[in-house]
């Protein structure tokens, strides 16, 4: 098997991190691990690490272009090529929009929308100038779908993540390079960055119908398949991974 190397942001933990693992169980054979947490993002390379495989880290917040870009390009080259981008990083506070200042909004749709824009064309321009096939998948939200009290910045940055997600995949097949999105439901995770209320917790599990809580590793393994050859056929969608969620709330009463 040719060596396969990827890029994936928001690796320091939780969903990120799990993808970054299983595309080494996959044979992966060179992994860039990105985020802004530079502590938790040598102890994940620490826990990754495996034999034969070359495992990266750069510090970097994907909302500075700049900065995004320099890292991509570093990775590209440090690896020798890269096959495959994932936009994990993610930023989902809460706060009702007409008590909404501009900062957090901003902040928000760079972080969770800018952010994957400016990485991925990057990636495709490399891509193409190599003439090399390759593969982005975009961690998108059911929030995409649904707006919720308190995240109207981020329904808003996922669900323009879903459509530039299509759009890209339009665009960039004729270049072999497939665009998709998984879309996981809710995912519990240790977060400082986006600490979450027990009551909403509870309100959220409590509709969902599959009888178990999903985990990272779901997510990873949606990811796993998009990238695989089994999917070859498969750009401009989006992979829903909620236990059921988006088919409805399984906590409402007989009617």
């Amino acid at each position: 098997m040719n060596d396969r190397h990827a890029f994936v942001t928001g690796a320091a933990g939780g969903i990120g991190r799990a993808i970054a693992a299983r595309l080494l169980d996959d044979g992966f054979t060179g992994i860039v691990l990105a985020d802004l947490r530079a502590e938790p993002l040598e102890a994940t390379a620490r826990a990754l690490d495996r034999p034969g495989a070359r495992i990266l880290t750069v510090t970097v917040d994907v909302a500075d272009r700049t900065a995004a870009r320099r890292a991509l390009t570093d990775g590209r080259d440090r690896l020798g090529s890269l096959d495959v981008l994932v936009n994990a990083a993610g930023l989902y506070p809460s706060r009702l929009l007409a008590e909404m200042g501009d900062e957090e909004w901003d902040r928000v749709l760079d972080v969770n929308l800018n952010g994957p824009f400016v990485l991925s064309t990057a990636f495709a321009r490399q891509l193409i100038a190599d003439k090399r096939p390759g593969h982005i998948v975009n961690i998108t939200s059911g929030a995409a779908d649904r707006a919720r009290r308190g995240g109207g910045h981020y329904c808003t940055s996922t669900a323009a993540l879903t459509m530039l997600t299509k759009a890209l995949a339009l665009e960039l097949a004729p270049h072999r390079i497939h665009v998709n999105a998984v879309s996981p439901g809710f995912i519990p995770v240790s977060s400082e960055v986006n600490p979450l209320r027990p009551e909403y917790v509870a309100a959220i599990e409590a509709g969902r119908p599959w009888p178990r809580q999903g985990t990272p590793e779901d997510v990873a393994a949606a990811v796993s398949y998009l990238c695989s050859a089994d999917a070859e056929w498969i750009t401009g969608t989006v992979l829903h991974v909620d236990g059921g969620t988006g088919a409805g709330n399984a906590a409402l009463p007989l009617a």
